[in-house]
């Protein structure tokens, strides 16, 4: 693997600070756990096992953040896309009741752990709001916020009125919201969590992706080109990128997964008239249209992402009607 790593070019890794410099594996190494990947999951996981006094070695392929991690929408959403609580529990029982309540707190705890480790990640908890563009669909928002009412949420039903005061536009019917969302800069958020990971004395290795894992008697053994880590417990957090540098890693988790991809369309700062008509309490918003986040950022003022399944969107004049005020565009 080289020494420097290329970055997909992105909004992110244009304006976000440089994350720590991290050695290689050189030889052989032992730890505790062994987690693959420097993602979200493997960073949060490492960063709470450190902080419990577990010896923890995370091993990534390339650099904290590089992957989905790094790029993505930066939003932080604290519900599910489609299914109710209700229905998680009922599939799932207790475990179920543990998922949505991990959901329920999901954002805070995001916020918490920003804030405990002074990571610099542009975090802005000023909520999270789904506007509805329909009559029909104000009944789904009011199951939704009945239903995370009920487990505990910070969920409220806004009113056409509300939403035109959040949004600056009158073509919504309504919506709802929950006041622990926000978002970040997910990829300054990323090198934070690493950061915090080297503080509380976890160990991070750059640029050394794992070929094979292996069980061996009591220990664990993850093999790259330079050496190998030796664990008595290992955790696979590499996601997406599971079959991207060996595919001898875990092809079987591997065959499981189906990339999504998505885009990101970025304004020039807005004028401060504009920003007072636009979100001006800058919560982060979501329709089934497109996705839009007010940005701290001296180069971009919104972000407005779009995922491969709703391609069809971008080509369509109508998918953006009420979305950009027209002084913004």
């Amino acid at each position: 693997m080289p020494q420097k790593v290329d970055w997909p070019s992105s909004l992110w890794a244009a304006v976000t600070p440089e994350g720590p410099i991290l050695p290689c594996i050189d030889g052989n190494i032992t730890a505790d756990v062994i987690v693959i990947g420097a993602g979200f999951t493997g960073l949060s996981t490492a960063l709470h096992l450190a902080r419990s006094g577990v010896d923890v070695a995370v091993v990534e392929a390339a650099e904290p953040g590089w992957g989905a991690s790094g790029r993505n929408n930066g939003q932080v959403i604290p519900t599910l896309t489609r299914p109710e609580p209700d229905d998680v529990v009922r599939r799932h029982g207790a475990a179920g009741e543990r998922l949505v309540h991990l959901i329920r707190d999901c954002a805070q705890i995001l916020f918490d752990t920003a804030r405990e480790e002074s990571i610099d990640c542009e975090a802005e908890q000023n909520g999270w709001v789904q506007p509805v563009h329909s009559p029909g669909r104000m009944k789904i928002a009011e199951r939704r916020v009945a239903q995370w009412a009920k487990v505990g949420a910070p969920v409220s039903l806004k009113s056409r009125e509300e939403m035109r005061a959040i949004t600056g536009s009158d073509n919504w019917f309504g919506g709802w919201g929950n006041t622990t969302g926000g978002h970040i800069n997910p990829l300054a958020l990323a090198r934070g969590l690493a950061r915090a990971v080297l503080k509380h004395g976890g160990r991070i290795y750059a640029r050394s992706p794992v070929d094979t894992i292996e069980r061996g008697g009591a220990y664990w053994f993850a093999r790259t080109a330079t050496g190998t880590v030796k664990g008595r417990a290992l955790i696979l957090a590499t996601n997406a990128y599971t079959g991207e540098f060996s595919t001898r890693l875990a092809p079987r988790i591997a065959r499981q997964v189906v990339p999504v991809f998505s885009w990101q369309l970025a304004t020039s700062p807005l004028s401060d008239n504009v920003r007072k008509t636009i979100i001006p309490e800058r919560q982060d918003f979501i329709s089934r249209a497109t996705m839009l986040e007010t940005g701290s950022s001296p180069e971009a003022q919104f972000y407005s992402p779009c995922a491969a399944a709703s391609a069809c969107s971008l080509t369509s004049p109508h998918a953006w009607k009420g979305c950009f005020h027209k002084s913004a565009q």
